[in-house]
């Protein structure tokens, strides 16, 4: 399972968001801990300033018996060798001070004064200076004084130092604490992202079999069954669907084809013909191109289904329909146009003696015998011709004229095949056997 990036909108949104967080966070830690750091520092310093003054201030006693006042100065002076000193005052038993130098310099002892002498050892503290005074004794008892003022300088720069040098790591442990929990929580809506991929995927392919994966602990698991259900029903409408609009389509194409084809010779039908010789027709007249037209009729057909029943009529119908198929050109069109007639249209015929060629060989094809049902037939034909536009060029004259060449043709004497000519003319009273 692939965890979605940080770069997505909602990656980044996150960050951001947890990102003002462990900040917060990490400066808090980065603070607690310079804070304590700090004060475990100042504890440290003033356990060592307590040590050094008690030192000075032992060493101080054996002066203030003798009333060593050089030496007394020199053990003050040398004390500003301590690191952050700010001022030493020497006191005596009674009050008055005996040395004082601050920021290493001598200073008159008349502008000093303590209230009191104590006897114990104090510590007070601001936020600039720590103020120590301890009692200067010996065996013999209270001898004076020390009043110490260390700068708290050093202990601010420690915290400050500390506190510096933390933020990189402060920073580094932020991102990495941000990163961390942004991919948990990206993890935790992994679900989601794998439900919005699989409907783009739906959308994009407009398909409805893909399904999203639940994921091992069913954090979203009401949600993706749900998701999967309904891309379920839409795929078994879509099937549903298709399937209707297949079965549709093929009873359209069924229909057609009972609409334009005979259903005995599956040939096109009367309907079919008349369509496709008014396209024909126009299109010859279009492009100067030379349009045939056959109609060929069974000599006495009824003749055969009177003798041998209908079935056998239909029998010699088809098979008269495969031979005359089998003559005709690739580029030509057999309809069945009545019981017993035939009608071909043959479009681009380059001489009348192709036409005359073509119409010698279908007479061959009818006239040869038919064996049915063991009994051998003899079927032959007449087959009357028309060409547009060198006969005709509106269509129901075309018609008319190559109806006329089949009267001709059965006028003389049947199985013979007659191309128009303009001396013939139709019996009076009679109409065209392939006209609307």
């Amino acid at each position: 399972m692939k965890t979605p990036s940080f770069s997505l909108p909602i990656g980044a949104r996150l960050y951001h968001q947890q990102f003002r967080l462990a900040a917060i966070f990490c400066l808090s830690v980065l603070c607690a801990l310079t804070l304590i750091s700090t004060l475990l520092f100042w504890q440290q310093r003033s356990a060592a300033l307590r040590q050094e003054v008690q030192i000075l201030a032992s060493n101080l006693g054996d002066h203030l018996i003798t009333g060593d006042l050089r030496a007394i100065q020199n053990q003050a002076l040398n004390a500003s060798n301590y690191s952050h000193w700010e001022s030493v005052t020497v006191v005596g038993r009674e009050g008055k001070t005996v040395v004082a130098w601050a920021n290493g310099n001598l200073i008159a002892p008349e502008s000093v004064r303590l209230t009191s002498v104590m006897t114990g050892l104090r510590l007070r503290q601001t936020f600039s200076v720590q103020v120590l005074q301890t009692p200067i004794t010996d065996s013999g008892g209270l001898r004076g004084q020390l009043r110490v003022e260390v700068s708290m300088l050093p202990v601010w720069q420690f915290g400050g130092i500390l506190f510096l040098a933390g933020l990189p790591f402060a920073a580094l442990l932020g991102w990495l604490l941000v990163r961390w929990m942004v991919a948990q929580q990206l993890k935790l809506l992994q679900p989601l992202d794998d439900v919005v991929s699989t409907l783009e995927q739906v959308n994009s392919l407009s398909n409805y079999s893909l399904r999203v994966t639940p994921d091992r602990e069913r954090l979203f698991g009401a949600l993706q069954t749900s998701l999967n259900l309904m891309l379920a029903r839409m795929e078994s409408w879509e099937t549903d669907t298709h399937s209707a609009l297949r079965e549709q389509r093929a009873e359209e194409n069924r229909l057609a084809i009972l609409e334009n084809h005979d259903s005995l010779t599956k040939l096109p039908n009367r309907h079919y013909f008349h369509k496709l010789i008014t396209n024909s027709v126009e299109e010859a007249i279009d492009t100067g191109e030379t349009l045939a037209l056959m109609f060929i009729d069974l000599d006495q057909f009824r003749q055969i289904t009177d003798e041998h029943g209908f079935e056998t009529g239909d029998l010699v119908l088809r098979a008269i329909a495969e031979r005359l198929r089998e003559v005709l050109r690739n580029t030509d069109t057999l309809c069945r146009v009545s019981a017993d007639e035939f009608a071909a249209i043959l479009p681009n015929i380059q001489d009348l003696d192709t036409v005359r060629q073509l119409a010698e060989r279908l007479l061959l094809a009818i006239r040869k015998p038919l064996i049915l049902q063991g009994r051998s037939l003899m079927v032959t034909g007449s087959i009357g011709i028309a060409c547009c536009p060198l006969h005709a060029m509106e269509q129901r004259l075309f018609l008319r004229n190559a109806d006329l060449a089949l009267q001709s043709a059965k006028a003389a004497g049947r199985n013979h095949w007659s191309l128009f000519d303009p001396n013939l003319h139709a019996p009076a009273g009679t109409a065209p056997s392939a006209t609307p």
